[in-house]
């Protein structure tokens, strides 16, 4: 168990789902939230309509406080 541990925390980049260019297109059009490219870097992604939600709602928010 100790084994298995310490190997998934050595490499965590293993943990991470690197998209190529293509990858990222299609999870665009099929609406994904977040993205996270092949140097690693994350991104929103704008065309969904949960992430537009978010942000309302978010705005909504800091608009009451």
């Amino acid at each position: 168990m100790f084994r298995f541990l310490f190997s998934l925390f050595s490499s965590p980049e293993s943990l991470l789902q690197v998209m190529s260019s293509r990858d990222i297109e299609e999870s665009i059009e099929e609406g994904e939230r977040i993205l996270i490219d092949e140097d690693g870097s994350a991104s929103v992604n704008i065309s969904s309509a949960e992430v537009h939600n978010d942000f309302a709602r978010h705005v909504n928010a800091l608009k009451r406080a």
